[in-house]
């Protein structure tokens, strides 16, 4: 629903309805969970349960929309 300064896609459901290890897909990549951006290397994606409680896709070091992940993109579980 939204893509951030820093390249990062946040979603529109709730982190909290997700079952844990939950893996996302969007754009063709796949994101597993991490509770910080250190879990994973860098260059890795993931996604995380932003400040708003919503799950979040992002890179370490990089940028998700690098990989052509834009709004309204389906995201599946």
């Amino acid at each position: 629903i939204y893509i951030d300064h820093f390249g990062n896609a946040m979603t529109g459901f709730r982190a909290s309805t997700l079952p844990a290890g939950m893996v996302l897909t969007a754009g063709g990549h796949d994101f597993r969970p991490a509770r910080t951006f250190s879990e994973v290397p860098a260059g890795q994606g993931l996604w995380y349960e932003n400040s708003s409680r919503l799950p979040e896709i992002a890179v370490n070091g990089g940028r998700a929309d690098a990989l052509g992940l834009r709004i309204g993109m389906s995201v599946t579980l």
